[in-house]
């Protein structure tokens, strides 16, 4: 029964942070499969990055060496959650006559963010205790939606660029980046927790930025 409400506690918010996103866009909303597509191939991606983090575990306690900690937030954690969200994003969409306008690439990667933060949030919750679910639901979540979504503008811009390589591989940068520093805050312990949520609501408004610059780019506007 326990494990039931945490899945569903996990499950529910990740649901309704998909559907808000959808609600973005003001002009062509993306078909519920696609979405619910790139939300599974997501949470499938935490089982990937289990197996990638397991090796380095030792590298994110608290009195771990300071550059053990830098590496596995930012070269292991960061770029590798973010590549692997990418990989399920690709997988799901990238070749889909849906994604025809800028902000389908931040539909859909806010998508795989928040199907991998759901499967995540479950683990934690069995690990730590259902008290830890509100939060995670509502910070963590938000956290991958955002850090995908940043990748998501680029993939918006790659069908209208030509240098999809170029701009794929910025995505993925700032993503990895944002992502690692994220979790460097909350690894090193050298700032309060307060602050990672604090880097949380900037990314939120910058991903807002970008969401209205998409529509204004879109080409049904």
């Amino acid at each position: 029964m326990q494990l039931i409400i945490i899945v569903l506690a996990s499950l529910i918010p990740g649901v309704l942070w998909v559907w808000y996103f959808r609600l973005k866009d003001k002009f062509e909303r993306e078909p519920i499969s696609h979405l619910i597509r790139a939300f599974l191939l997501g949470a499938l991606m935490v089982g990937l990055a289990a197996l990638l983090e397991l090796p380095f575990k030792n590298w994110v306690l608290p009195d771990a060496p300071r550059l053990l900690q830098i590496a596995a937030a930012f070269g292991v954690i960061g770029l590798g959650e973010e590549l692997l969200k990418a990989l399920a994003v690709y997988l799901a969409v990238f070749n889909s006559s849906e994604l025809d306008e800028p902000i389908d690439g931040i539909i859909y990667s806010a998508a795989a963010g928040i199907g991998f933060s759901v499967v995540e949030n479950v683990l934690y919750s069995l690990t730590f205790g259902l008290s830890v679910a509100p939060a995670r639901a509502l910070i963590a979540s938000l956290a991958h939606a955002c850090f995908s979504g940043i990748f998501g503008v680029f993939i918006g811009r790659t069908k209208f660029s030509n240098k999809p390589v170029i701009e794929l591989s910025r995505g993925l940068f700032y993503a990895a980046l944002m992502h690692g520093l994220y979790d460097f805050i909350l690894i090193s312990q050298i700032l309060s927790p307060l602050a990672a949520v604090a880097l949380i609501v900037i990314l939120y408004f910058i991903l807002q930025h970008n969401i209205k610059r998409a529509l204004r780019d879109s080409p049904f506007s």
